[in-house]
């Protein structure tokens, strides 16, 4: 049991364990520079790599050497991994709190009574480490909301556990025996807290590699579901989410059709940036006034969908009315000088019987009704209302048809 649980050699392969990982931050960021994380990690590692060197060298180094700055380049180390989760959840960085706690340490060690108690050393120690980890772990649970990846609670875990354990450390060193004894020799329990702080930091690192990996997977996922422009989402992901909600239960839902008036227009006269602009500030305009449920998607050059789960017709073209009126009034760069106005078609999902396509199709012809009235206006979509459309249209078509020569020739034949 002694030999298995022989502190040097746990220091050795906890400083080895640090060694390995620290090459591979070191071979990623070369590939990816600039990268703050891995930078983080790669000063966490080294210094807590040199940390393990002196410290586990206390037999043959002065006490303030292996203890005193081995053990503060640990404290180090734990604030700089805390730095490198806190540029993951990309906020800035601090070389001051990062390294506070290896300063607190040593200058811990100008005062005497600190020098001569083996307890209140393990007591220091055990709180500064443990404040790491556990900020370490506070970090990485509270970016679950913004970023929910699935390694979060696995990372958040092996974190907060490290700092039990080197809570733990407190009693035991207290109420059992202290970490080390008068001869050098070092307790059992001291052993196992160093082989489950060995793994648990193993664990950490590992879970952060995972968290940079579920990153990336997520956020080519969400590159394939948004628009680049506006951010919107785009036609395959309004397609999917809305076929998912006219096929539940209820089914009932309305869709508003937009389309911004005379865009080629704006991008003939004022330049495509221009057209780029509009695009966006039509799209926020929009977007911010959906409701949570609601699905607003760029679908095409300067035609929007928005999808209204649980909403009449009559509700559907007064909210088409009012979004209308918010882009007819939207200002542009401070300016009037690009009008902006946008046609709008309803149409109605009675029950889940009705397909999107069907939906589609009916929006796109009362947006045409829309825009064959003057655009800027809505129109709900009525099949009746529609076939005196086409009809008109059709007496029209034979009206002109019948004033050709051709017409006249085959009439009097």
């Amino acid at each position: 049991m002694e030999l298995t649980l022989h502190l040097p050699t746990i220091l050795v392969v906890h400083g080895m364990a640090m060694l390995i990982a620290t090459l591979l931050c070191i071979a990623i960021w070369i590939r990816e520079r600039p990268n703050n994380v891995l930078a983080m990690l790669m000063i966490a590692g080294t210094v807590t790599c040199v940390s393990m060197a002196l410290h586990g060298s206390r037999t043959m180094l002065p006490l303030p050497l292996a203890s005193g700055v081995g053990l503060a380049l640990a404290v180090i180390g734990a604030g700089f991994f805390w730095q490198a989760v806190v540029a993951f959840e990309g906020k800035p960085l601090s070389m001051t709190k990062a390294t506070m706690g290896g300063v607190i340490w040593l200058c811990c060690w100008l005062v005497p009574p600190f020098v001569e108690s083996t307890a209140i050393r393990t007591l220091v120690l055990a709180l500064l480490l443990c404040s790491y980890c556990l900020l370490s772990s506070r970090e990485i649970w509270l970016g679950r909301v913004v970023e929910p990846l699935l390694s979060r609670p696995l990372a958040a875990a092996a974190n907060a556990l490290r700092g039990l354990v080197w809570l733990a450390s407190i009693p035991l060193s207290l109420l059992v025996s202290p970490p080390y004894g008068a001869n050098g020799s070092n307790a059992s329990w001291f052993s196992l807290l160093a082989v489950a702080n060995t793994m648990l930091i193993v664990l950490s690192l590992i879970a952060m590699l995972m968290l940079a990996k579920e990153r990336d997977e997520r956020l080519y996922r969400l590159a394939s579901e948004r628009d680049p422009l506006t951010n919107l989402a785009n036609r395959r992901t309004f397609v999917m989410t809305a076929q998912s909600i006219l096929a539940s239960e209820k089914g009932r839902a309305t869709l508003l059709l937009l389309d911004i008036d005379h865009f080629k227009r704006i991008n003939d006269t004022h330049g495509h940036a221009a057209g780029d602009r509009v695009l966006i500030a039509f799209s926020r305009a929009i977007d911010k006034r959906m409701p949570k449920g609601w699905i607003f998607a760029r679908i095409g050059g300067e035609e929007f969908a928005c999808l209204l789960p649980n909403a009449s017709g009559a509700h559907g073209l007064a909210i088409a009315e009012n979004l209308r009126m918010v882009i007819e009034t939207m200002h542009l760069d401070a300016d009037r000088l690009v009008p902006v106005t946008v046609s709008i078609g309803v149409a109605t999902a009675s029950d889940a019987s009705v397909l999107l396509d069907t939906l589609l199709a009916e929006a796109d012809a009362a947006l045409y009704q829309a825009k064959a009235k003057g655009r800027n206006c809505v129109c709900l979509h009525d099949t009746m209302a529609m076939l005196d459309v086409a009809n008109a249209q059709l007496e029209t078509v034979k009206s002109t048809m019948g004033r050709t020569p051709l017409a006249r020739i085959r009439h009097r034949n």
